[in-house]
């Protein structure tokens, strides 16, 4: 195109385009505009317009398989980015003579931090790993610099916000050819939510153990019980039954109709608290805000009303109270109530103590105690101490505390000391005063 702005000369190629293409190409000569690009439908053209004598020349191209082949290299990197955001796969490059490496996004992602706030050198990711690996993981980097072995671990990192993540971790050495490491490359996988599902999975096999161990042993306890506990009153009641026969009437009769009376009565007992023991680890418990102060004190009354008169002094700190079921909560504090009621029975006077002490609901008695070198025996169902066989009772209630108690996420526990009284502790949620 002359100074004019008249076209002097087309070669072959200019001549068979398009009237628009044409008109484009004279357009950006007449703007002197250094380069353009159009599309034309499904092609794409650019051009290039330079100075040429006292005019312009114009040279224009099809670019059409270009932009294809930078379309296509476009939604492969957007594959691949979409790719690593589902599998949660990020990556890295690190140029050793650098000090900092290039992430890929979905790393970023992946610690929870952006290219604005967060250079990627390997001080600062040291400082994001868990301190109980990160040894391991300095170890296997020095490996992979002095020895060119390539690494795979587990590790844990803090992102800024404190929450842990599990990563599965992958890093290849580059060497020239000369053997001499150059790069690192890297491959990191978020594996937390599997890290998660296999920690709560390895827990509820160990509270599945747990159980078969407590059912194992509570069926062992059965066995011995039933071989025993059972057997002994069955035993009186046969012998009762025979010496009836020999002797049919009169005196010693009745005496031994009271006696079968009081077996049959005792093996009632225990059934039913075989029958209660059994109920305590079934149905759903429903917490709800329990007044326990309130609750001792209408055990503690049922309690005189059902016993002979004695001296007693009973305190009761006010304002207790506990997140628990309430029904399931009564059979604890009755129980614990209960065997310091009975415990005390032979004392002058019977002091017992109910409060908050350490974070736990303790009841403190002046009874008959306990050696702690029996305390594994303590809350085993069926099982009862020695100084204790003198009183009425199956061996089954602090068996059954235990068991609410830690189905609540509480724990019990106790001291003693033999006839200086005992003291049982119990924690549960929103235990307070």
């Amino acid at each position: 195109m002359d100074a004019t702005g008249q076209v002097t000369y087309r070669n072959a190629a200019a001549e068979a385009l398009s009237p628009e293409h044409r008109e484009v190409c004279e357009a950006a000569m007449r703007g002197a505009k250094p380069s353009f690009e159009w599309s034309a439908g499904r092609s794409w053209f650019s051009g290039e317009v330079t100075p040429h004598g006292e005019g312009t020349l114009c040279v224009s191209r099809d670019i059409t398989a270009l932009k294809r082949s930078e379309e296509r290299l476009r939604r492969s990197e957007q594959m691949l980015v979409d790719t690593q955001g589902v599998a949660h796969l990020g990556t890295w490059e690190w140029e050793i003579t650098q000090p900092l490496a290039t992430w890929s996004a979905e790393l970023y992602r992946i610690y929870g931090l952006t290219p604005e706030t967060y250079k990627p050198s390997y001080e600062q990711y040291l400082t994001m790993v868990h301190e109980d690996d990160r040894q391991r993981v300095i170890d296997a980097t020095n490996r992979v610099f002095h020895e060119h072995v390539p690494y795979s671990h587990d590790e844990r990192i803090f992102r800024p916000d404190g929450s842990i993540r599990y990563l599965h971790t992958w890093a290849f050495p580059l060497l020239d050819d000369v053997g001499k490491l150059t790069h690192l490359i890297g491959v990191c996988q978020d594996i937390t939510d599997r890290a998660l599902a296999d920690e709560a999975l390895h827990r509820a096999n160990a509270e599945l153990e747990k159980r078969v161990i407590e059912r194992t042993r509570d069926l062992e306890a059965f066995n011995s019980m039933v071989a025993h506990d059972l057997r002994a009153p069955l035993a009186v009641i046969q012998m009762c039954v025979d010496m009836m026969m020999m002797h049919p009437g009169g005196d010693e009769a009745v005496k031994y109709l009271e006696r079968i009376k009081r077996s049959i009565g005792n093996m009632s007992t225990l059934m039913d608290d075989l029958l209660a023991f059994a109920k305590v680890g079934k149905g759903a418990i429903h917490p709800q805000d329990v007044d326990v102060s309130a609750m001792a004190t209408e055990i503690v009354a049922e309690l005189r009303a059902a016993s002979l008169p004695r001296k007693a002094t009973i305190t009761i700190a006010p304002g207790l109270r506990c997140i628990a079921d309430r029904a399931l909560f009564r059979v604890v504090l009755a129980n614990l109530i209960g065997n310091a009621w009975k415990y005390t029975a032979r004392r002058a006077e019977t002091k017992i103590d109910i409060n908050v002490a350490d974070g736990a609901l303790a009841i403190e008695d002046n009874g008959i105690g306990f050696d702690m070198a029996n305390y594994g025996h303590l809350f085993s169902p069926f099982e009862r101490l020695t100084n204790a066989t003198e009183f009425s009772g199956t061996g089954i209630g602090l068996a059954t505390v235990r068991r609410i108690v830690e189905r609540h996420g509480g724990a019990v526990s106790a001291l003693g000391v033999p006839d200086q009284g005992a003291t049982f502790s119990v924690t549960l949620p929103g235990l307070g005063a």
